[in-house]
């Protein structure tokens, strides 16, 4: 039986907190300014906590891309 293969997206590339290009952020981060990530992750922040052996992997956004969410619209209660 033929399956069809589904596409596997390349693996993000990997930077430390040195390497890090400035536009890249983290959720947290560009949602402290406000805004909302879109589309994919473009990279990851990789780090290894102290005492642990294995490193922590973050996805990161291009903050260049990030917009602002748009204001809820008010319910009729609130008319």
């Amino acid at each position: 039986m033929y399956r069809e293969r589904q596409a596997v997206p390349p693996p993000l590339p990997a930077y430390t907190g040195k390497t890090l290009p400035w536009y890249l952020r983290t959720l947290k981060q560009i949602r402290a300014e406000g805004l909302e990530p879109v589309g994919r992750p473009v990279g990851a922040l990789s780090w290894t906590p102290q005492g642990q052996y294995a490193p922590i992997e973050c996805p990161a956004w291009d903050i260049r891309k990030a917009e602002r969410p748009l204001d809820p619209e008010p319910s009729l209660d609130e008319l």
